[in-house]
């Protein structure tokens, strides 16, 4: 634009920054005392994983009156070991941040 005043330097937009009164450890703070008050609220949302006793009872009812004698997990993946009656040995491969089962 022809004519325009041009912007000094020192009034030019930088980094959103913090209000001047607050540090930024109290801005983690705060962000922290938000996420655990919509934790009570969204319990659902905040637990990522399923746990190993969780993983258990999933192959277990994968494989109905299978007797489990071995559970590992190796990255997002529970690999549960589960005897069938008829003496077939079954891995059950579970998903340790959903719970679906993979195969």
């Amino acid at each position: 634009m022809l004519g325009a005043p041009a912007m000094p330097a020192s009034a030019k937009p930088g980094k959103w920054k913090a209000h001047p009164h607050q540090s930024y450890a109290s801005q983690n703070h705060a962000q922290q005392r938000n996420f655990n008050a919509r934790k009570q609220f969204y319990p659902q949302m905040v637990q990522s994983q399923i746990s190993a006793a969780e993983a258990k009872s999933i192959a277990r009812r994968r494989v109905k009156g299978g007797e489990v004698v071995d559970i590992s997990r190796r990255g997002d993946t529970y690999r549960v070991r589960v005897i069938a009656k008829d003496g077939r040995v079954v891995d059950v491969l579970i998903d340790a941040n959903t719970g679906r089962v993979k195969r």
